[in-house]
């Protein structure tokens, strides 16, 4: 028998196909009934390119927070970190969340570099084409497209998976067919602004699931509470974990768990930077409302991986041998753990088909926040740096929005036949996280350098991603080479080739475009940026039946695009070299909120934070913690327990605050509804 065939089956198909179809539908449903409301009793026009890709640019600091919340909150996440906890230790939760948040911090001083230097931007391609022109343009073109397949496929493929084992060996065909089809609905229909909203429901139900799920298996009879937890983990003798300090499950010294920390960090700047879904959120957001925002997910994405890892991921380790474990007598096959099974085993054995059912919730809405995130992030690129681009230079809303659509459904459709591919070619879930930091990473740096660095170079910015990704897989396929004697799936699965192989790749392009610009030296002027005309006008002839609004929606739709344009103020800069100059500061109504010092402010805030969780996160706390010592039973308690405060509180923070923050957009909803439909009848 086969590992494969071996798998145990959780639940009937009658679950999986109930959250596939019908919480899709009833979500996509909701979700376009709520963009109904917006547009009819809020005014927000959907049909307005600028509305659509990137929110007017309006979106607060609590909704913005749980959008970048729910993007980050990858379904693979939640599988992933118990299978690293099982495979090395406790140690690995903690990494796997340190692998997470410098990535968001840095996104928020991207972020706010970007609102200050062209603030009319839609996708970050935009700005490296005003920069260097076509041919760097049509480079990270391919690398931005690139990372959107291959992290929408990556979860698509963890996500369905793990449905199928849960739901009775479900057609892994059919389920990964499946996840985009209801998001595709809602997206299409409402945009950005609808993907913001559900992933905040998304977020809340998530987090409200995750809150349950650890504080019951915690004080589950099997486990008894922390103390219990840690005297069955201390006194644990079954698995002696090679590269452990004694063996020992319960070290900070673990190569295997600090290893995966670090190829996982390594990907997660490549499917932040490179995401233009990461961008657009930036871009949606209000000026004052971008760094806040980030910086809260940033502290807060712990909350995800931390707590589950160290007591679901931990009780994996002590219930495999116990009886209710699906899988007793044997253990866990090498197929079920690099695929993501141990966290739905455990559940099954604590908390039964009720503990299951809640994982393959949170699961679906997990992968189909992220995926919408995806859907728009490409349709933007198809939209504005593709078609506007290169074939129709003169398109305006009506055909925008018509690209958009098709770009939303020809992703969603493509991602889902990309993974059906990966899954029959026999690629699992810790393989291909392994894989893809090879071709993501290599524009990182030169990314982040072009919004940032005036004094990167056009050659710097071309050759340094290629070398890269050249210089990457070189390393990866020597090293699996050299440590495995020969070159397969197995070989190029290893944590090392896989690690060496994602600091090249993420690490040369940075050092080689130092070099190349100081060799060619060059300084660019900001202003070029801020200069460029982007925003996207409503068509001169439309009407009614063209966008299906009244005309008062028109009319304001309109008013709000000239409200955004370009307007100068003149302003005077010393100039490095003691050279005055007059500058021109162009800003939209919305950056209006914030003065050039206050940008500037923001952007030093932004910088200090993601060197202080950079500092706090990799040196200040694991490396005390990597020398010869068990843990504790004071520091676990302390461990487990902090944690599931950093959970709760992340309820409150990301789950409640943005209902507070919208509550007036809310009432008055709701008092549209009640005036229109329930008064009247």
């Amino acid at each position: 028998m086969s590992e494969a065939t071996s798998t145990v089956f959780l639940l009937g198909q009658g679950a999986g196909y109930g959250i596939l179809v019908g919480v899709g539908a009833l979500f996509a449903g909701g979700m376009i009934l709520t963009t109904k409301g917006l547009a009819k009793y809020l005014r927000e026009n959907h049909h307005n390119t600028e509305t659509f890709s990137v929110a007017d640019r309006s979106v607060g600091t609590f909704l913005s927070a749980s959008a970048v919340y729910s993007s980050w909150s990858w379904a693979t996440e939640l599988l992933w970190v118990s299978t690293m906890v099982y495979s090395y230790g406790i140690q690995a939760s903690y990494y796997y969340g340190a692998g997470l948040a410098v990535q968001i911090a840095v996104m928020s001083m991207i972020g706010i570099h970007a609102k200050k230097k062209v603030p009319n931007a839609h996708t970050s391609l935009e700005i490296v084409e005003l920069r260097y022109g076509k041919y760097n343009h049509l480079l990270y073109l391919f690398l931005a497209l690139a990372n959107n397949l291959l992290s929408c496929s990556s979860m698509i493929l963890g996500a369905s998976g793990a449905i199928s084992i849960i739901a009775g060996n479900l057609n892994i065909v059919a389920s990964t067919m499946l996840i985009p089809f209801g998001v595709l609905l809602y997206t299409v229909v409402g945009g950005l602004k609808a993907t913001f909203l559900t992933d905040y429901v998304h977020t809340l139900i998530l987090l409200l699931v995750l809150c349950y799920l650890n504080t019951a298996v915690l004080s589950s009879d099997q486990i008894g509470g922390v103390d219990g937890l840690y005297d069955l983990l201390i006194n644990f003798d079954g698995r002696y974990i090679e590269g452990n300090y004694a063996g020992s499950i319960m070290t900070g010294k673990s190569q295997g768990a600090l290893f995966f920390g670090l190829i996982l960090t390594c990907g997660n700047f490549g499917l932040t930077v490179l995401d233009s879904s990461f961008w657009q959120k930036t871009f949606s957001a209000s000026p004052k409302a971008t760094v806040p925002a980030y910086l809260i997910s940033a502290f807060l994405i712990f909350s995800n991986v931390w707590p589950l890892g160290s007591i679901i991921g931990g009780a994996s380790i002590v219930l495999e041998k116990d009886p209710t474990f699906p899988t007793y007598p044997r253990a866990l096959t090498t197929y079920e753990i690099e695929s993501g099974f141990v966290l739905p085993y455990v559940l099954k054995a604590v908390l039964g088909n009720g503990g299951v059912g809640a994982l393959l919730l949170v699961i679906y809405l997990a992968v189909t926040s992220t995926v919408s995130a995806q859907m728009i992030s490409v349709s933007s690129i198809l939209s504005f740096d593709i078609y506007k681009k290169y074939i129709n230079p003169q398109a305006q809303n009506k055909s925008m929005i018509k690209v958009s659509h098709y770009g939303c459904v020809i992703f969603g459709i493509g991602a889902a036949a990309f993974s059906v591919m990966l899954h029959y070619v026999g690629v699992n879930m810790t393989w291909y996280g392994y894989f893809y930091p090879l071709i993501i990473c290599p524009g990182v740096i030169p990314l982040i350098f072009t919004i940032t660095w005036d004094r990167q170079t056009q050659l710097a910015s071309f050759i340094s991603p290629i070398l890269g990704l050249i210089g990457g897989i070189t390393v990866w396929l020597t090293a699996a080479k050299h440590y495995s004697g020969e070159i397969t799936i197995t070989s190029t699965g290893g944590q090392l080739p896989a690690l060496f192989g994602s600091l090249t790749a993420l690490l040369l392009p940075g050092i080689a475009s130092v070099i190349i610009s100081f060799i060619y030296p060059s300084k660019f002027d900001w202003t070029t940026l801020q200069k460029a005309d982007l925003l996207i006008k409503q068509d001169e002839s439309a009407s009614n039946s063209d966008d299906e609004i009244n005309s008062d929606e028109v009319a304001e739709s309109i008013e709000k695009t000239e409200e955004v344009k370009v307007h100068v103020t003149e302003s005077t800069k010393p100039q490095q070299s003691g050279e005055q100059q007059d500058e021109e500061s162009l800003t939209t109504k919305s950056n209006q909120q914030l003065s050039p010092k206050e940008l500037d402010f923001w952007i030093k805030i932004a910088t200090a934070a993601s060197v202080f969780i950079l500092l706090i996160t990799w040196v200040l706390w694991p490396m005390p913690l990597y020398r010869d010592w068990i843990f504790s039973k004071a520091y676990f308690q302390g461990y487990v327990t902090v944690s599931l405060i950093w959970l709760y509180t992340t309820l409150i923070v990301i789950g409640i605050l943005p209902l507070i923050a919208g509550r007036h957009s809310i009432a008055k909803v709701f008092r549209g509804v009640y005036r229109d439909y329930i008064k009247r009848n």
